[in-house]
Parts: structure tokens; sequence; C-alpha cells
């Protein structure tokens, strides 16, 4: 931390010394227009004054105004009753001349009410969209020093955002969140932004800096109909500055405590009106907050806490006649250390870099664009639970877009488009392991959108649309149906269906990976996680005399055998005096079962791998006598939500949102869970056996109660084989995937903001959700295999305040988040979380006296409230960030 803070001391004093120069107190003249940045037209009656000068004036009817200053550099500070105060640095005036600043106002109504574009892929007011739009402005994000442009989301209505490290985080919307999730399509200007294979995304490995983020928009909801399969949950919007309109050079280097070094870089340069190019970059690292994962620890695995990541970005804007443009990007981010949850337990992310290029293309209604994703793990990624076991992923992702639209008079407007992708993974048999060669996904849709104007109060908002799977039979359909009722401008009703799909992604059908290795515990197996091949798996074969005529395989015996314990018995029993040396002598009585008259039969049964007992040192193996089912080809979930919602603003200084949801779900695609039992001897008979053949031993007391009752403890401990699916032809103890029947739920999300002031903001949100865990086997806990968790509290709220005055140069923010208790289950992780309360604070001032420099203390979790988001995360305390930040 004190490094950090040297570091910034120093990089504050030296552009201080090169910038704050006194210049010659020569007069020269600032003049300039002022707008309404909506419509452009000139607003009368603004008061424009330059800080450090004498005298304010108002604009006239043409919107200009005239002042004469001081020469050197100036802050222009422009005020005007209901609008947003403006801010202009940087202003240099030559002595005898002039500087002309044309200066933009957003309306009070335009900042509670924006300009967003996510919700129906096309320019449209907050208020006027078919869906619940959330924003985050660039001002909003510059107040924040956050180590993940995720940050900036984590308190907009309906969002689940759970952090399990300095930067790494999971997002969903509305529930159904898991510890390596991808269910809300997240995107920058257009281009997905999860892993291309994987299908998860990665906050923390986006190269995208805070410095060059315009606005963030979270549309909640199935957004299908318009993004195609996946985006179920919603989709969240990263869209960056073009460097044509935003040209200039930002610096910002943080740091603070657990050692945080964060520094980031901007330069964008207009060479001319048609031609603009933009770099960025950062580099971060800290140590990460600790957690003892009690299985790593069992085998003596050690995390390395640091966390470092780089990354760097290039754009290039080219304008042509008619409103065309033409962006080519590529950026590059790796994490050169990070401790990533996944479904099968942690992994340390060593040199994973992920890689992007794009272009695309914007004229009038017409859009189109490619790009392709790439990923490469590096040669050190590996897997902590099963001892080091290496990850290779060099998988990559291309998609082709064309979107086009045309109106019909004044009432109807069609928007259309295409869609292409292709994930093709290339783990070197690491991940996909048999599969390697055979596990290319591809998916092509095509959509339509249509607005209806009915009359000057009501529009029907429709689409459709079709994707086929290279991997499914049947192609799928997702209808979108919104009757919106707009009694004025300022108020939107909605009434919304939406059906979306979530395909299965090439872990769900191509997975093959060894997930824990049991012979750490004694227990001598694999656990093996495997997708779901075509036709299912399969528990047709059968074995005369077996139990319930089932089959296993065995590490003790080759090839398919009975799934019968008994013939084991002599090989086990052979084993005792390991268990103990004394039981030596007592090996040839209880030999060749049977042999005897009276001896009892020796029964067999079926017990499962309780992940969670192995974790706490309980039974691993608790009796499970369930049916063994085949698991079916895997089916695309389908999710039908419908909504009424609204949305309005009261004097343009008060916003208030409410949606009321429910959410029907189909063929849900459970989390990785054991399908396979393992065999095991009865202990019931065990017992009788044992009895019967040692009674004159025990009658006689050479044998005592504690060594029978150990000699069968023993014997009925050990698994002997695995009633594995007819498509596998090992031991291995299978973790699989399976589709569920229906659930349903409902919740509701609430938000307001309130403008107090120019400079005053407050706003709160709260979400319910009427269900946490789908309790499928009905033993009023929701950590077995059989449940499944929405891994999301039912209450979730937060409320804050925003200070911000422009002339003076300070800001001030803090807000309190909430969240209530939930039951947990993704993966191998299993558990409770606690509820939580969380204050977030921080204050920004802009040097008076260099007002190109502002420095920024930001708290997040100010209160040091040690709590965990996550069952496998660490418990998070305090990370106060001290940033300075230089705009040239």
């Amino acid at each position: 931390m004190f490094v950090s803070l040297r570091l910034a001391r120093l990089f504050l004093f030296t552009i201080t010394v090169a910038f704050a120069w006194p210049a010659e107190a020569q007069e020269g003249t600032i003049t300039g227009r002022v707008t309404d940045i909506e419509t452009g037209e000139p607003l009368f009656g603004a008061a424009v004054e330059v800080l450090g000068q004498a005298g304010v004036q108002q604009t006239d009817d043409l919107g200009r105004f005239r002042l004469s200053v001081s020469s050197g550099g100036h802050s222009v500070v422009v005020a005007l009753i209901g609008y947003e105060t403006q801010r202009v640095d940087g202003v240099d005036v030559v002595g005898g001349g002039t500087a002309e600043v044309d200066i933009a106002l957003s309306s009070q109504a335009l900042v509670l009410n924006p300009v967003v574009v996510t919700a129906s892929r096309r320019q449209e007011k907050a208020l006027d969209a078919p869906a619940s739009v959330s924003t985050v402005s660039s001002s909003d994000i510059a107040r924040v020093a956050a180590t993940t442009p995720a940050e900036h989301v984590r308190t907009l209505p309906g969002i689940d955002m759970v952090q399990t490290g300095l930067t790494q985080s999971s997002i969903v919307a509305r529930g159904f969140n898991n510890v390596f999730s991808g269910s809300m399509l997240t995107i920058i200007d257009n281009r997905y932004a999860r892993l291309p294979s994987l299908r998860y995304n990665a906050h923390n490995m986006i190269p995208t800096t805070d410095l060059d983020i315009e606005r963030i928009e979270v549309s909640l909801g199935p957004g299908a109909a318009l993004y195609g399969p996946n985006a179920t949950s919603g989709v969240m919007h990263i869209i960056t500055s073009s460097p044509i309109d935003r040209p200039g050079t930002t610096v910002s280097m943080a740091g603070g405590e657990r050692s945080v070094f964060h520094g980031q870089f901007r330069t964008a340069h207009a060479v001319s009106d048609q031609f603009g190019m933009k770099f960025s970059g950062q580099y971060f690292r800290g140590d990460d907050f600790e957690y003892v994962d009690p299985v790593e620890a069992r085998i003596g695995k050690t995390r390395d806490n640091l966390n470092e990541r780089y990354s760097a970005d290039a754009r290039f804007d080219f304008r042509f006649a008619d409103d065309a443009d033409l962006v080519i990007a590529g950026g590059l981010n790796v994490a050169a250390s990070s401790i990533e949850l996944t479904g099968v337990g942690a992994a340390h992310a060593n040199g994973w870099a992920t890689r992007y290029v794009q272009t695309r293309f914007s004229a009038g209604r017409f859009f189109a664009q490619a790009f392709l994703n790439q990923t490469d793990a590096g040669n050190e990624t590996v897997l902590l639970r099963t001892d080091g076991d290496k990850i290779s992923d060099e998988s990559r992702a291309l998609a082709f877009q064309i979107q086009h639209g045309f109106d019909v008079k004044d009432w109807q407007s069609f928007t259309y488009g295409v869609d292409w992708q292709r994930a093709e993974p290339r783990t070197n048999g690491t991940i996909t392991g048999r599969n390697e060669d055979d596990d290319n996904i591809s998916e092509v849709g095509a959509y339509i959108h249509s607005e209806t104007a009915l009359g000057d109060k009501l529009d029907l908002v429709t689409a459709i649309r079709g994707d086929d799977h290279s991997r499914l039979a049947d192609p799928n359909i997702s209808p979108r149906a919104a009757l919106v009722f707009k009694p004025g401008s300022d108020q939107n009703f909605r009434l919304t269906f939406n059906r979306a799909f979530q395909t299965p992604g090439t872990n769900t059908f191509f997975l093959d990976i060894v997930a824990f290795d049991l012979n750490e515990f004694g227990i001598p197996y694999k656990l093996r996680a495997l997708g779901v091949p075509p036709g299912g798996f399969t528990f047709s074969d059968q074995c005369a005399g077996g139990h319930m005529s089932y089959c296993m395989r065995s590490p003790f015996a080759p090839g398919k055998v009975p799934a019968n314990a008994g013939p084991f018995w002599d090989a086990l029993v052979a084993q005792l005096p390991q268990l103990d040396p004394r039981l030596a002598a007592l090996v040839p009585f209880l030999l060749r079962p049977g042999a005897l008259p009276t001896d009892p039969a020796l029964g067999t049964v079926f017990r499962r791998l309780d992940q969670l007992a192995v974790e706490t040192g309980g039974d691993p193996f608790p009796l499970d006598e369930r049916d063994i089912r085949d698991i079916a080809d895997i089916k695309p979930t389908i999710h039908n939500t419908y909504e009424l919602g609204y949305k309005g603003l009261i004097r343009d200084r008060v916003l208030l949102a409410a949606d009321v949801y429910f959410a029907n779900i189909e063929n849900f695609v459970g989390p990785l869970r054991v399908e396979t039992p393992n065999v095991f001897l009865e202990p019931g008979s065990v017992q009788a056996f044992v009895t019967n053949r040692l009674a004159t031993l025990i009658q006689a007391g050479v044998v005592t109660q504690k060594q029978v009752a150990d000699i069968i403890a023993g014997l009925a401990a050990v698994p002997l084989g695995t009633v594995v699916p007819d498509q596998v032809d090992d031991s291995d103890l299978i973790l699989t995937y399976r589709n569920f029947g229906e659930v349903d739920y409902w919740g509701t999300d609430l938000a307001a903001q309130f403008l107090l002031s120019d400079r005053m903001r407050i706003r709160g949100n709260y979400s319910f959700q009427s269900d946490e865990c789908f309790d499928f086997d009905r033993d009023g806990v929701c950590t077995t295999a059989g449940d499944i968790a929405l891994n999301a509290p039912n209450h979730k709220g937060s409320v804050g305040f925003t200070f911000d005055d422009q002339g003076a140069g300070f800001s001030l923010n803090g807000r309190l988040r909430m969240s209530g208790g939930f039951p947990m289950n993704s993966g191998v992780y299993v558990g409770d979380v606690d509820s939580y309360q969380v204050v977030d604070a921080g204050v920004g001032v802009r040097l008076p006296f260099q007002p190109s420099t502002r420095i920024t203390l930001t708290a997040s979790n100010l209160l040091d409230n040690k709590h965990q988001e996550f069952i496998g995360a660490p418990e998070l305390g305090r990370l106060l960030l001290f940033r300075v930040r230089y705009d040239f």
C-alpha cells in the first residue's frame, strides 16, 4: 500500500510542477455557444462563469457568451435551471487571442431518461423502451476507483452480483447465478465479451478500461428475440467512446490497501472529422483476499493470492458521408495471476490471455459486424482440487451479424437481422478430453422486430426469432410481445411476454475432465465430469446376479461385471490385517461365504458420493437406493417471462420504476451432480455373517465386540465398483448434467431516483424473488444433488446519494448495500451464504490550482464488515483506494 501511495504522491507532484507554472497575465477572450445536447437548440439565460475570474455572464437568445479573461488555462462552468451543470477544463487562452468553446447541456429529464440502444437495438429514450433498462453514465464511472467495470452495475435494480476476489465476480439478473455463469449476455460495443468456448463472463478479463467507457446499459429480462440464445436473464452492454467525439489523453494511477496498484491510460486523437484513433491500457496488481479451501488443504495445495493482470486496446474510427461509420478494434488482456472458481473447483489462472479483433460498419439503420474472440490459458493454468492438473484452452469464437431497419410512414417500424456464430474449443484434451476432435458448435439465427403505433399513446412491440443449433435436432423459436402505454411523454406502462432459449454450451455436450482425485482421500476412484453425448447416458445393460440386475465396473476386476459385492468378500477379508494386524488370525474364520450351511447371505447396497461430506469429513457415501435413471439428450432451457412494468418522471426530478415478473422455466439444466452410485456390502448382512462365523470366539472372549464392530465397519466401507452408464468403459464416478422439469417463480424490482438539486441525487432500489431453491427431493434443504438453487437471495437492495459540485470541483458519494442470506448449490460448492450489509463511500476533489487533475478516495466496504458472497470464495473486507487522474 505504501509503495502505491508513494507512486501516487510522486505522480501528483510531477504534474503539479509541470502544469501549474504561472503564465503571463495578459488578457484574452473566451467565446462560445450553449445548446441543448438533445435538440441542439440554443439555450437563453445560461449562467457562464470562468473560475477564478470576476463576473458571470448569461447567454443571449442565440445561446452565445463572450468573456474577457487573463491568458493561461481556464475552467468554464455553465449552469441553467432544469439542466445539469457542465464544467469544461483546459481552455487555453493566449494573450490577445480568443478561445471558442461550445458547450452542450443535458436536461435533468435526459439525466433521468437517457437515450439507450440495448432494449431494441436502436436508439430510443429509456422511458420508451419495451423493457426495464438501467444505465451507468461516464460521470458515475469517473467518480469511483473500481478494479473492473463490473463494479459499476452491482447496485442496479434486479442485478445479482457476487464478488469472489479483488477483481473476480459473477453477474446475472433475477437469480440463477453460478460460479461459472454466462446467463447474462455481456457485450462490449455489440461484441460478445465471454470466454470463447466456456461461455463464461470473466469480467476481469475484459480489456476495456474505465477511462474508455461512455456508459453501461443493463436490460433486464430475456433478450433472445434480438440477441439470440443465451441472453436469458438480460443484456449488459458496455459502450465505449469514439476517438473522434472524445479526443484527449487521460492517465490514472490508483493504490491502496492489499498492496493494490492500478494504472490506466487512454489516448485518443481526432486526426480529422473523418478519422480518429484511440489506444488504452491498464496494469493491476494486488494481494487477493485469503481463503483456505478444505479440499485443497487436505491435499496440500496452497493458493497463490497474487492478483495481477494487464491489458491493451486499440480502435480506429472512419466516418463517411451520410453518417456512415467504420470501426476497427482489437484488444488483449492477460490474467497473469488470478484464482477463478469453476464448477469442478478453483483454478489458478496463470498467464491466461484473451484477445479479440472486431470490425463494424453502420450507416443509418444498417449495421454489420464481424469479430473473433480468442483465448490462451498459457502453460501454467491449473485446477487446484486435482493436485495441479494443467488446463489448456486455445479456443476461439467467430461471429457475423447484419441488421437493417426501415419505417412505414410514422406509425410502423421494422428492424431485422441475421446472426451467425461458431465456437471452436481447443483444449488439447484437458477440458473436452475424448471429445477433443468433435466439439465445435455453430448457431445461425434470424429475427424481425416490429414497433407499431396503435394510437398516440399506445404502441405494440413484437418480435420473433429463429435459431438453428448444430448439435440440436430442432430449431429454437423466440417470440416477444409488448404493449407500451404512454399517457404522457414522461410515463410508460409495459405489459410484456418474452420467450428465450438457453442452448447447451460446449461443456454441457463435451466436457471430459477429472474434477477430483478421490485417491487423495483413500478412495480408489476419480470423480470425472462429463458432458452428455448424443443419445444421452443409458443404464440398459443387465447383468444376472447384479443388485437390481445392474452391471458395474470395478478397479478390482476387469471388464463389466454384475453389481454384486459378494464375490469380492474373500479379497476384502484378506486385507483386514492392514486395518489391524491383530485381525490376521481371524481371516481364516471369515473366508469362503456360503461354505457353511449356517452362513447368512451377503447383501449389496448402492451408495452415492456426497461431495460436501468429503470436504467436511462426514460420511462420503450415504445410503442411496434411488432409482438409477437414464440421462436423456440435453434440451435447450426455455424461459417464459411475463412482466408488468412502469417507469415515469415526476417534474423532471423524480424517476420511479417498478417491475413485477413471473418466470416459467422448462428443461432447466442443473449443475454438475454425481449420477453413478457405488456398490457396497450391505452392513446388516455383514454383521450377521461375521457374528455367525465368529460366534464361538466371541463367546470365549477371544474376539471383542469392538473388534467385531471394526471388522464390520471396515468391510462395509469399501466401494467395490461403480454402476456406470453403458457409454462409459471405466470405473470413474461420473458428474454430469441433466434437464429437470418446470420451475416457476416471481419477483419484483423497485427503483427510485431523486434530483434534489443540480448537485444532489439520491437513489435506491429493492428486489424480491419468491424462491431461493427448488427442493426436488423434498428433504427440506437445498444441499443435495437433486436440488436446484437460484444462488441468489430473496431480498436485496441498496440506497445511496451523490453530491457533485462541478463549480467547486468536489464530489461525495455513499451507499448502503444489503443482501439476504441464501442456500448455494453450484457444482462442487454447496452450503449457506449469510446475509450482509456493506457501506461504500467515496470523495473526489479537482485541484483548484490544476483543474485537469482529480484525486479520488474510494472505500469499498468502509466499515470492514467481513462477509462471504459465494461458497468457495474468500471473506471480503475493506478496500480503500486512492486515485490520481489527469486529463491532458
